[in-house]
């Protein structure tokens, strides 16, 4: 059993790796043939006598990067609805319905909808297949409406950054949510609503209602920053202070994604410990916490994939087990890459989840035991080792996607993050005694606004300081596997090492 055990791991990574390297260099049916052929290959010579005790360990991994080329290849080439795709480039009279919470920006409402029917010949027929409409705020539109829409279908184009140094591939990112196409200020009429499913619409509807009382009570930006260390508030900071707190290294506060959750989680489960609730008990109310922020945000696929991730790590690090736990969080990121392929690529927020996740597994007890001076302090000592271990393993990412170095990630991770905690609860305070009156809702509005005000200064402050970030030249994917192929060889040197 501990055979095969071992070889799990091994498998695991070999799958993720097969599904990166088709995503970022080369993908094709003969190369995952190859690969499939050595691992057969090295299965005959390992039942030989004389076979190498490395053949298990060769032909696990030859299979799973063979396996993971292969999904996706079937995912790349997923089949689409022909006649839909024919009209690509021309004018379309569409049914369709809006499965998705509205995503409003600046400019312009986000809607995703999936298409029901199209008009051909005068008559309405049946198709398939998930857009993007781009339209102003006004109507507005809510999750389950159905729209007839009309308007120039079109395919989802690259585009580059600012500086033109990296291009975006924003087809890869609507394709690992499911959607294909895009309408630009079509015209819409709403025929009809409330045609979505009950439950989602009951959790959007009381998500809507929380984030208009908190509102009321904490002035903009706070509330805006408070709906998205909360709920993952799609009302938007606006460009410039989303910049900021991408500046300082703090963007990961300003959404409900895996990178802020991990983190969330591990010091909810200490404030639980703090407040003697015993070891089952901090457990399991932390757990139902991250559980019930998933269900108000929506519980759309990304938000349901941090929040495994964030169970994981929350359990890894209460009980100690970071190795058990460790080989979980890779086997439940693995079904997640399984079921979608994309996302491995093309989802930010689960490669920072994930990335992040693994950080505070694997990286935050190495880094701990060093941290010898903090001894004395152990809630900086915590702040600080997860701050490193999580930047630690998302700043190779973070290089090839934005080229983005921050000098003041650190200071401002550490004056910001102990008060992520306190500004989540009287936020969420704010919200849940608005439904009962404005005066009560003020009370913990109060303390919440300050600890907004708090994160928005050193936000400031920290663009403020002379060359805060630091912009390096593009990498290659292949160079960012590398990297991480070095560093979890490190980790695991290391950690081989310090074992009993």
């Amino acid at each position: 059993m501990r055979f095969f055990v071992r070889l799990l791991f091994p498998a695991l990574v070999a799958f993720l790796v097969g599904v990166g390297f088709s995503s970022y260099v080369f993908s094709s049916y003969p190369f995952a043939a190859t690969f499939l052929c050595i691992g057969f290959v090295a299965l005959g010579y390992g039942i030989l006598p004389r076979g190498s005790k490395y053949v298990p360990l060769v032909v696990v991994v030859a299979l799973g990067i063979a396996l993971g080329i292969f999904r996706y290849e079937l995912w790349e080439s997923a089949p689409v609805d022909p006649i839909l795709r024919s009209q690509v480039g021309k004018e379309v009279f569409l049914r369709a319905m809006v499965v998705d919470e509205p995503d409003i920006r600046e400019e312009r409402t986000h809607l995703t909808v999936l298409f029901k029917e199209m008009e051909r010949g005068g008559a309405l027929l049946p198709t398939s297949g998930r857009a993007l409409l781009l339209v102003p705020h006004y109507p507005e539109y809510a999750y389950g409406d159905v729209l007839e829409v009309k308007g120039k279908l079109e395919l989802p184009k690259k585009f580059a950054n600012k500086d033109g140094a990296r291009t975006f591939d924003y087809p890869g990112y609507l394709k690992a949510k499911g959607i294909s196409y895009q309408l630009f200020s079509p015209q819409v009429e709403m025929v009809g609503r409330e045609q979505g499913n009950p439950i989602m619409a009951a959790l959007f509807s009381l998500k809507h209602a929380f984030l208009k009382n908190i509102a009321r009570t904490i002035s903009e930006p706070g509330s805006a920053l408070a709906g998205g260390i909360l709920f993952g508030g799609k009302q938007s900071l606006g460009e410039e202070w989303t910049q900021h707190f991408r500046v300082v290294g703090l963007v990961h506060v300003v959404v409900l994604s895996g990178y802020n959750m991990t983190i969330v989680a591990e010091y909810l489960g200490k404030f639980f410990q703090f407040l003697k609730f015993g070891f089952y008990g901090s457990i399991s109310v932390s757990a139902l916490g991250i559980i019930f922020f998933a269900l108000m945000a929506g519980a759309g696929a990304t938000v349901v994939r941090a929040a495994i991730m964030a169970l994981l790590v929350l359990l890894a690090r209460l009980t100690g087990r970071t190795y058990a736990m460790g080989r979980a969080l890779l086997f439940a990121g693995v079904l997640m890459v399984l079921q979608n392929p994309g996302i491995l690529a093309h989802d930010p927020s689960f490669q920072l989840s994930f990335l992040a996740s693994l950080g505070l597994v694997y990286a935050a007890p190495l880094i701990e035991r060093r941290l010898t001076r903090l001894k004395n302090v152990p809630w900086l000592r915590e702040i600080v080792t997860a701050t490193l271990s999580t930047q630690l393993f998302v700043l190779p990412l973070l290089f090839y996607q934005t080229g983005m170095f921050s000098i003041v990630a650190l200071p401002a991770n550490l004056l910001v993050l102990p008060v992520v905690p306190l500004a989540m609860l009287f936020a969420f305070l704010t919200g849940l005694l608005g439904f009962v009156g404005d005066l009560l809702a003020f009370l913990p509005g109060l303390p919440a606004a300050g600890l907004l005000s708090w994160m928005l200064l050193t936000t400031r402050l920290g663009v403020m300081v002379p060359f805060a970030a630091i912009t390096v030249p593009p990498i290659s994917g292949v160079f960012v596997l590398l990297l991480y192929g070095v560093l979890g060889f490190f980790v695991w040197r290391i950690s081989s090492r310090q074992k009993p």
